[in-house]
């Protein structure tokens, strides 16, 4: 999934980073939601609020994330016990609320004008993540509110919030705050699934983490969309992971055995993807999810949590993934390094999504 960033890289350059559609994938078969495994994590997090867990239920909880995670790439995990009951819904109305206000609204909280990438980026403003290709979709971004005096470093610093919509920053950014609450969680369970510290991932995170936030419509059409324009092209992410929740179909996941699963939209739970971070740090163990979003004649909502570490942090295989037998397959880098090593990379296939899309 898409999302911006203000490092070094110019400001149309930063709305795309990701890796580029596999040959694997455009051949990919499609299967369907019987192979999505679903993992019940709410015991887990019962007990980082003070609930006693049974030691042998949280082996099985962690060996069934294991095993999704390797055999199929991704998983789904319930909302009950992990969010607020109706706070998912409440979000999706707040975003309505704010795509009904006039343009002339809007515009002032337009991602261009805002200097850590935050607030509104307009529909077919977004390019794709493939040269000749333009994303339909609009988006509200946000991620950890900091003080302004962040905002020489990177994307840090406050969010935007429209003052027009009441309710909007409470409920949005509690969502914001739970889905870390979870991602810490995660973040533990990913390394002691895999029979690391836990602390081994979640030592790198804190409050100045990559660590966004998106809120994205993609608008129904009554009229044949371009082959040239789709909802978000195929791609991996570049944080850890990502928590995405959808109140329409249109997601494709590609697993492990490169068929494509169509995402159903279910309201009772969230999709977690393996991101390019986790497969570096696992020596490739860990595969990063390959997804893509196809148009729809209905209009299709999401709410995507990317769950990076800090900027500065070093990604290479760990020690224990590596031997004689199983070299490292992935050079050092840093969270910050990766993310706009690929947004420098997809400078080119930005100008030619403009030139196709005005062709």
């Amino acid at each position: 999934m898409l999302r911006l960033l203000r490092p070094t890289a110019s400001p149309a350059v930063l709305q795309t980073h990701a890796r580029s559609l596999s040959h694997a994938a455009m051949n990919a078969q499609e299967v369907g939601i019987d192979s999505v495994p679903l993992v019940d994590i709410a015991p887990l997090m019962a007990a980082t609020r003070g609930r006693a867990i049974d030691p042998a239920q949280k082996r099985d909880i962690l060996a069934q994330l294991k095993d999704a995670s390797l055999n199929t790439g991704f998983l789904t995990i319930p909302t009950a016990g992990v969010l607020p009951n109706g706070l998912i819904r409440a979000v999706y109305r707040r975003k309505d609320e704010f795509l009904a206000l006039p343009q002339d609204i809007k515009q002032k909280y337009h991602v261009k004008k805002v200097p850590n990438a935050r607030g509104w980026t307009p529909l077919y403003e977004e390019p794709s993540y493939q040269p000749g290709v333009i994303s339909r979709l609009e988006g509200f971004d946000l991620a950890y509110e900091l003080p302004a005096s962040y905002l020489n470093q990177g994307s840090l610093g406050p969010n935007v919030w429209p003052h027009e919509i009441s309710g909007f920053r409470q409920d949005v950014y509690q969502l914001y705050e739970e889905t870390t609450h979870l991602s810490h969680l995660m973040f533990q369970s990913f390394a002691e699934m895999l029979d690391l510290p836990a602390n081994t991932f979640a030592q790198h995170v804190s409050e100045t983490s990559e660590a966004f936030m998106r809120l994205l419509t993609y608008p129904e059409t009554d009229s044949p969309v371009k082959n040239s324009t789709v909802g978000i092209a195929s791609h991996t992410d570049f944080e850890c992971f990502t928590i995405i929740h959808q109140n329409g179909e249109g997601l494709h996941l590609l697993n492990r055995q490169g068929q494509w699963v169509q995402a159903p939209a279910c309201e009772d739970r969230l999709f977690i993807m393996i991101g390019d971070c986790l497969e570096r740090w696992t020596n490739g163990l860990l595969k990063a999810t390959e997804h893509r979003v196809v148009n729809s004649e209905k209009k299709r909502q999401s709410i995507v949590r990317f769950n990076g570490v800090d900027g500065d942090t070093v990604i290479q295989p760990l020690p224990q993934f590596v031997s004689a037998t199983n070299p490292a397959r992935y050079a050092k880098t840093t969270q910050r390094q990766h993310i706009e090593e690929q947004i420098n990379q997809a400078e080119e296939h930005l100008q030619e999504a403009k030139a196709a899309q005005s062709a």
